[in-house]
Formats: structure tokens, C-alpha cells, sequence
């Protein structure tokens, strides 16, 4: 059951990024790997679902990152070896984690600075907060473009006196998962509980919308508030830079 959860959790993450490459027309996937190479974005320039982590396939995606083909960062949910060389650095690793939803009970009233994200606008404030968040760049038009015709993913931001200080989104994937992506908060908005709110109402979201698990990717300081709020801890994703060549 644990090594079922653990794959659930990370192919919703496959497969929103896989859906986001699909409605910008940046998607690239073969039988051994997908990518979605953004030229103007961070987000979510990369290479996953890798199918194993053979040599000889870990080689050619190096060598294709390398010659500008592929980006540069990939994210595996198995470690082989051959990724301890010097052509991969090791940039972060997430814990994969998810909720059943039938013991999520506590219903949350509706919090007025949480908005959904519906304009261009909202969008590119959307990008920007993002941004400063997690400190890589978010396109507005690749946010833009989720929010026009992506009927799979809702995007919220949190704000205050008219200023966006948090965000998140809430994905759902084809066996029904919803999965929690880029919950942040910028650093004028932190300590004020901005993340745990946003958490609680994207939970609800997926519970009114009858989903049966919440599923997402937390960095290991964040493991311990999703805990508290039900999260189970099943698993890791590792994110690794491909190095260019000397």
C-alpha cells in the first residue's frame, strides 16, 4: 500500500506537468521519458517520468540537457547510482505525502483573502508572487494559460488590504487525486499562518469536489505542518541539476 500511495502521489505531479506542457505545447515524451522545455519559465521546466534508471537512458538524457535539447534539471523518484557522479548535483529532495480525505472532517469557513484566480490580471499577480516565493520564475502566460483552459486546475491567491501574499493550486488528476502544488507565501506575508489557510481551503475544494486522497510534494521543514493537518509521509522525490560539460 505504501509503494502504491508513493506512486500515486508522485504521477499527479507527472501528470499536471505533463497536462501544463500539453496546454502550452511544450511537452516532449517518449516511451522512456516526458519533458517540458519552457523558454521563458522555471516552471516546470524539466525532465521526469523517467520509466528507469538505466545507464545507458540516464547517459542519453545527459548528453541531450547538455546539448541544449532537454532541460537541465530532472526529477526521479528512484535513485540509481549512476546519479552520484559529477555530471548530477543533487538540488533538493521533497517528501511525497498524502491525506484519505474521509479523515479529513473540519470544515473550513470560507476565508475571504483566499481568491480564485480568473483574469489575466489575477494571473500575472498570481506569477509574480509565485515567483518571489519560491525564488524561480513563473511565467504569467503559462499561468495564464492554466487558468483559461485547464478545467482540471483551480489557482488561488491570498491577499491582504489588496496585496497578493500567498498562493496555491489545486490539481486533479485522472484517478481522481487532487494534488496541492506551489502553496508559498513571500517573506512579508510569513508567520502569519498564510500557507496552513491556504492548505485548509484547497482541502475542502478537493473534498467538495469529491476527491478521495490530497496528495503533494513538501520540502523537509514543511513535513512536519502538513503532518499536524493529517498528511502521511510515503516516499521522496529527487530533483538534480544536470551539470553542463567542462
Amino acid at each position: 500500500m505504501i509503494k502504491e500511495m508513493n506512486t500515486a502521489i508522485v504521477n499527479n505531479l507527472f501528470e499536471f506537468w505533463k497536462h501544463i506542457g500539453t496546454l502550452t505545447n511544450r511537452l516532449s515524451a517518449n516511451k522512456n521519458y516526458s519533458s517540458v522545455s519552457m523558454t521563458t519559465s522555471d516552471w516546470p521546466n524539466r525532465v521526469f517520468d523517467v520509466t528507469n534508471n538505466d545507464d545507458a537512458l540516464l547517459q542519453e538524457i545527459k548528453e541531450l540537457s547538455q546539448d541544449g535539447k532537454l532541460p537541465e534539471i530532472l526529477s526521479v523518484m528512484n535513485h540509481a547510482d549512476s546519479l552520484n557522479n559529477s555530471d548530477f548535483e543533487l538540488v533538493f529532495q521533497q517528501k511525497n505525502m498524502a491525506i484519505d480525505l474521509h479523515k479529513f472532517s473540519e470544515s473550513t469557513i470560507t476565508n475571504s483573502n483566499i481568491k480564485a484566480v480568473k483574469s489575466e490580471k489575477e494571473a500575472t499577480r498570481f506569477a509574480k508572487v509565485a515567483t518571489e516565493a519560491f525564488g524561480y520564475l513563473v511565467d504569467e502566460k503559462v499561468v495564464f494559460e492554466i487558468v483559461r483552459n485547464s478545467s482540471q486546475t483551480q489557482l488561488f491567491t491570498y491577499q491582504e488590504n489588496g496585496e497578493v501574499l500567498g498562493c496555491g493550486i489545486v490539481f486533479f488528476d485522472t484517478n481522481h487525486y487532487a494534488g496541492l502544488h506551489m502553496i508559498g507565501t513571500i517573506p512579508k506575508g510569513r508567520g502569519k499562518g498564510i500557507g496552513k489557510s491556504m492548505t485548509k481551503h484547497l482541502l475542502q475544494i478537493a473534498k467538495n469536489n469529491t476527491a478521495t486522497h490530497c496528495v503533494l510534494h513538501a520540502s523537509k521543514m514543511g513535513e512536519s505542518i502538513y503532518k499536524k493537518l493529517g498528511f502521511e509521509t510515503y516516499g521522496e522525490l529527487k530533483n538534480y541539476r544536470i551539470l553542463k560539460r567542462k
